[in-house]
């Protein structure tokens, strides 16, 4: 709402008969102004209203801390700073339902400087121009979040305009390098927030100014805040408006890990996301992955690309048919498998000819027997005579129940069909430019169109970044067991 059509919702809250009725409308109409100043804010009432201790709202959020919000309906100055005195030790949001000038607690100039709390003093005028100007600069979404968990100060409408126009001029500037549009920005962002969102902020400016190719040391501002984006940062820069710019990803992503990712809450799969992730293919790493087959829901695109999604504290890689998720290790895969019988030799083979996949090991099982099957030095062993021999004496009930793939030439992949699962065996861990695709062509049966897709969103992952990706992970000793043939009981690859 605008701050004419929150005064009249105020003033309509007042005029309720009933006491208790018109305060419980009063902090429905601030709860709302709050809610959209901060989405991710949840906002609690309590059964006070005016007191001079306890608040009369309550705001929190994920992994921070509360903050208590106080609702003053008397601003003159005299009793407003008694007001305030009272609760600065709680580091409140002080909450004028009148609009306020620019000096609410009548001090003398620079009397209120000197004072080392956090407390924010605001009123709704303030506050809707952060609302405002979030709806055209995305990144004051950033600010306004901030200003409830740890604003400080004034917050009055002229205080909330210079602030957002700071804060959207700052971003733009350390994208393009502009010293003079951060330092402003950084000046602005110091003596309005509690240490902690100072810091936040300004190390969002630092990573945009880094990963728009600008050398951290000449960073406008304290040269330990140009360092890696936290995850609410992180957060806000997936949600602006896309940037097409894969150099500018990449330094961005480079001290990412999958872990730091998963934990991301995204409503939606964004186009920044799609550039963060195919920018850093060869560095994003994971251990296991599962596929979960779906069919098309209501009013999804009919085609067959493939988008990287945030889903169950996981990221995820959503098809027209599938969704894969990935996870450093297997029990961090927080999804059931769907269970099956597995696939055929023959049907094994096509997958693996079809992207050139060599697999060193298998187990093929009956409903009484279990065959495994591997080499000396983990060579190919899809084209194998005795192989190809011994699968014609199985029955038609003969199913694939695990294959090794060996990735850079000695990475164990082990994939278990039955279950859709692919993981690496013993610490083995992959980058997400050859496992991601690699584990889609083994575990599921892709049309064209789905591998073109696949080589698409992989496109940015290069073979020098693949050779990189090898040296880059620890070596990983694997035992190497003779070319043997064993019937009995089944055998754990």
């Amino acid at each position: 709402m605008t701050a004419t059509d929150f005064s009249s919702a105020l003033h309509a809250a007042f005029e309720a008969p009933d006491p208790r009725e018109a305060v419980n409308r009063i902090k429905n109409v601030v709860a709302h102004e709050l809610a959209q100043t901060d989405t991710r804010a949840t906002v609690k009432k309590t059964d006070f209203f005016n007191h001079s201790f306890a608040p009369d709202l309550v705001l929190s959020w994920p992994n921070e801390r509360e903050r208590f919000v106080f609702l003053k309906s008397d601003t003159r100055p005299a009793v407003l700073r008694d007001d305030v005195e009272a609760i600065r030790k709680h580091d409140p949001i002080v909450f004028a339902l009148d609009p306020m000038n620019e000096n609410p607690l009548g001090m003398g100039e620079g009397g209120d400087s000197s004072r080392d709390d956090d407390t924010l003093l605001a009123d709704s005028r303030g506050m809707e121009v952060l609302i405002q100007s979030r709806y055209s600069e995305p990144v004051v979404g950033l600010a306004s979040s901030a200003v409830l968990q740890g604003g400080r100060g004034l917050l009055t409408e002229r205080e909330a305009a210079a602030m957002a126009s700071s804060v959207a001029a700052g971003f733009n500037g350390a994208q393009r390098l502009d010293s003079g549009a951060t330092a402003a920005a950084v000046a602005q962002i110091s003596g309005h927030f509690d240490r902690r969102r100072t810091s936040r902020l300004l190390r969002f400016l630092g990573a945009v100014w880094v990963g728009s190719g600008g050398v951290s040391s000449n960073f406008p501002g304290e040269q330990d805040m140009a360092g890696d984006l936290d995850g609410t940062a992180l957060e806000f820069l997936m949600e602006l408006p896309p940037i097409e710019d894969f150099e500018f990803w990449r330094r961005i992503g480079r001290p990412l890990t999958l872990e730091s990712i998963s934990r991301l809450h995204l409503e939606v799969d964004s186009e920044n996301l799609q550039f963060l992730i195919g920018s850093n293919l060869d560095v994003l790493y994971a251990r296991a992955c599962r596929i979960i087959e779906h069919q098309q829901e209501l009013g999804e695109d009919d085609n067959s690309t493939f988008r990287w999604k945030l889903e169950r504290e996981m990221l995820c890689l959503r098809g027209p048919r599938s969704t894969t998720y990935f996870a450093g290790k297997v029990d961090e895969l927080k999804v059931d498998p769907q269970e099956g019988d597995g696939i055929s030799l023959q049907e094994l083979l096509r997958r693996s000819e079809a992207r050139r996949i060599p697999i060193s090991e298998l187990e093929l099982a009956t409903p009484t027997r279990t065959v495994s099957y591997a080499t000396v030095n983990r060579d190919d062993v899809s084209h194998d005579e005795e192989l190809l021999k011994l699968s014609k004496t199985f029955s038609s009930t003969a199913y694939v129940q695990t294959a090794v793939a060996s990735l850079f030439g000695s990475r164990p992949l082990v994939c278990d069909f039955p279950s859709r699962t692919g993981k690496g065996r013993t610490a083995a861990k992959f980058p997400l430019g050859t496992f991601a695709p690699v584990a889609l062509s083994l575990l599921t049966s892709l049309t064209n169109e789905e591998r073109l897709s696949l080589d698409f969103l992989t496109r940015h992952y290069s073979e020098e970044q693949r050779q990189a990706a090898l040296f880059e992970m620890n070596e990983i000793d694997v035992s190497h067991s003779a070319s043997k043939v064993t019937r009995g009981n089944e055998i754990e690859p």
